[in-house]
């Protein structure tokens, strides 16, 4: 485990479950254990599911 920059007196880095890089708990917490960028590629792809989703109801597209 590395420490990062903000907390260089102890290391706090996990490792993300999605893509298995370190990341730093203390300075990006998350109850589910995934990084930052792969929160936000979920996030994205849970947008674009929305919407699909959304098409398909208001407009009955089978």
């Amino acid at each position: 485990m590395t420490s990062c920059e903000h907390h260089p007196e102890h290391a706090h880095s996990t490792t993300c479950r999605v893509c298995k890089s370190e990341y730093c708990h203390d300075c990006h917490p998350s109850s589910l254990g995934i990084c930052e960028k792969c929160a936000y590629k979920i996030l994205i792809g849970l947008v674009v599911i929305m919407v699909i989703v959304s098409y398909i109801a208001w407009f009955g597209v089978y």
